[in-house]
This record gives C-alpha cells, structure tokens and sequence, in this order.
C-alpha cells in the first residue's frame, strides 16, 4: 500500500455539489482528454508568468502526440468542446499564422480555469500545489498497476493518496474501520479512515470487489448510501462490471470517498 504524506480534510458536498463533481469526473474520465489536462497543465506551469497563454488545437494535437495519441482535427474538438462545458477549460480565440495560409488568423485556443476543480475537490485550487498532487495521484495508480490485480487510489479525504492493490485470487471488502472484531473477515480488508463518514463500516463492508471468470466486478451490499459510478447509482446487490480507468463514488453525501479505479 502506497501512501502520499500529505494532510487533506474530507469534503462536504451537498447536492449541487455532486452534480457538478459527476460532470467534471466524467469529462476527464477518458484517456484524450485526461492528456490533454495534462498537457495544458505543464505548459502554464512552464510559462507562469504568461499563465493565461493558450494553446490552439492543432499545438495541442501535436503534443497528444507524445501521448501516442492520434486523432482526427474533428475528434480532437469534440473532447475539447466536452471539456468546456463540463467549465474545466476556457475557449478563446487568438490569432495565429496558419500553414499554407496568408496573414494571421483568428483561431479557437484554450486555457485551463484557474477554478477549474475548486467545486469538485473542494480544497484544490487549480494553481495551487495540491492540484499537481491530484494528477500526482493518477501517475501513483499507474505505476502501481501491474495488470495482475486492481489498482484503487484514493483521490479525496483523509486518505488521499493511498493505494491498494487487490489480487485476483483475492476478494476485498471496502468500508471504513471501527471498533468491531474484525477477525470473521478472512478475505482482503481495505479499511478506510472513519472521518468518510457516509461510508458504510468495514464490519458491514461498503463494497466487494472480485475477479471472476476474467473479469473484474464490484458488489455494493446494500451500503448506507450506495456506490456511484458517475451520476449512475450501482443497484445494491447486484453484481456488477467495473469498467478500467473509472472513477467510484462510495456516497454522494457528506464524507464519501473517491476511488479511481485501474487494472
């Protein structure tokens, strides 16, 4: 288990909240557009004092490159529209000097905001130190994916930063601890900090997730206040496929935890 040393207070989302945090997570829930953050990321923090410099969309094509990211001019402006309006990326226009074209012209270019995940993570600040923890904790999951088990790193709270590796011939219970013997457990325990407190106990887990049949699924028990997916609720007893590069939602409501999920 990995752990990043660093003190985080849990967030306290109400609803509006959790509707803007499922449409920020879905939108960079994709391999294209998480590069692109990334991308925008480094090339504001390499040029600090010009931080509202943008990059238009055939630079930013050219560096997804690098990426081993190899998309169409048309696709490449469908994920950055999504980024736009999910209110992560500001769209301006500058003038640039086209190839094979005469004379600047005025092109679609864009920056980060710099309150882009103030509402989703409610202590980062785009430009803040803890907005490169939160890309810090994506490199974290990745390097502890060894696509033999699956990799959950915790990205809010408390426990932010830590990650647990769940084997294939292991089946693991997710809840958070408390005073309750836990020595009926015999499967993997994942124990989370009791200040997520609208996740369900470790003596009555939250979640389970398992290997079967070359596939990896999730059982939310029937938890307190359930397991999201996005803005899709997991039916409670009932086995479900977990899709690679996800982020869960164990609750929607005060002290849940966010979980983002590879293998």
């Amino acid at each position: 288990m990995a752990n990043v040393n660093q003190k985080f207070q849990t967030e306290i989302l109400n609803d509006n909240d959790c509707k803007i945090l499922s449409s920020k997570l879905a939108a960079i829930n994709n391999q294209v557009r998480f590069s692109i953050l990334k991308i925008l990321r480094d090339y504001q923090k390499v040029n600090s004092s010009k931080s509202k410099t943008p990059l238009y969309s055939r630079e930013i094509n050219l560096l997804l490159t690098g990426f081993n990211i190899n998309i169409t001019p048309q696709m490449l402006g469908q994920h950055l529209k999504i980024l736009v309006e999910a209110g992560i990326l500001d769209e301006v226009f500058v003038k640039k000097e086209i190839p094979n074209k005469v004379g600047k012209r005025n092109v679609k270019a864009y920056v980060l905001k710099e309150d882009a995940f103030e509402d989703i993570f409610l202590e980062i600040n785009f430009f803040a130190d803890e907005l490169l923890a939160f890309f810090d904790l994506y490199d974290i999951n990745k390097r502890f994916n060894n696509r033999k088990c699956c990799t959950l790193t915790v990205f809010n709270g408390k426990d932010k930063g830590k990650t647990f590796k769940i084997s294939k011939n292991e089946c693991a219970f997710i809840g958070r601890k408390g005073e309750t013997d836990l020595s009926h457990i015999t499967s993997r325990k994942v124990i989370l900090d009791n200040s997520y407190v609208t996740v369900s106990g470790i003596s009555k887990p939250h979640l389970k997730v398992f290997y079967e049949d070359g596939e990896w699924y999730m059982l939310d028990e029937c938890s307190s206040n359930g397991t999201y997916v996005g803005d899709s609720l997991v039916l409670p007893g009932v086995k479900t496929p977990l899709k690679n590069n996800s982020f869960l939602k164990l609750s929607n409501g005060r002290g849940g935890i966010i979980f983002y999920c590879s293998f």
